[in-house]
């Protein structure tokens, strides 16, 4: 089952509500819960976030925004960045057109396994979450994969 949710609410309280979900929700043992975050840039968040999630949710974090990993869909990235906008901007230079609330999957769909091979590239462990920039949504990509495969 893939269950895509997307609540407005706090990175924290996204945890929380996939805690939740995983406990009141008809899972199965083997079922994994994930969390797509963003660091931003606050180690401080991002151990509380690690924390929160304890074994029971998986969290794909991206530094210092969820937008470097759309960006490593079209190319190599690898200078930290200072804010999350600076990552916006690199990716309308390589996406024209592209903005937050309207991103396009055909923009990307092409470029996943680049992505992938990038991101694990930076971070072959996907555990140095404040490394900047880095992503381990790729480990999501490869657990839907792996999934898809059964």
């Amino acid at each position: 089952m893939l269950d895509v949710v997307n609540p407005k609410i706090d990175h924290l309280g996204v945890i929380e509500e996939a805690q939740r979900r995983r406990r009141t929700d008809d899972y199965d043992d083997s079922d994994e819960v994930w969390c797509v975050l963003d660091t931003e840039l606050e180690p401080k968040l991002t151990e509380r976030m690690l924390a929160k999630a304890g074994i029971n949710v998986r969290l794909a974090l991206s530094t210092p925004c969820f937008d470097f990993w759309l960006l490593l869909h079209h190319k190599d990235h690898r200078a930290p960045f200072q804010a999350a906008g600076e990552v916006e901007k690199a990716l309308k230079r390589v996406v024209p057109g592209w903005s937050k609330g309207g991103t396009r999957i055909a923009d990307f769909v092409d470029g996943i396994d680049d992505a992938c091979r990038r991101a694990r590239a930076i971070e072959p462990e996907g555990k140095d979450h404040m490394r900047n920039p880095s992503t381990s949504v790729w480990k999501l990509v490869e657990f839907v994969r792996a999934i898809s495969d059964e």
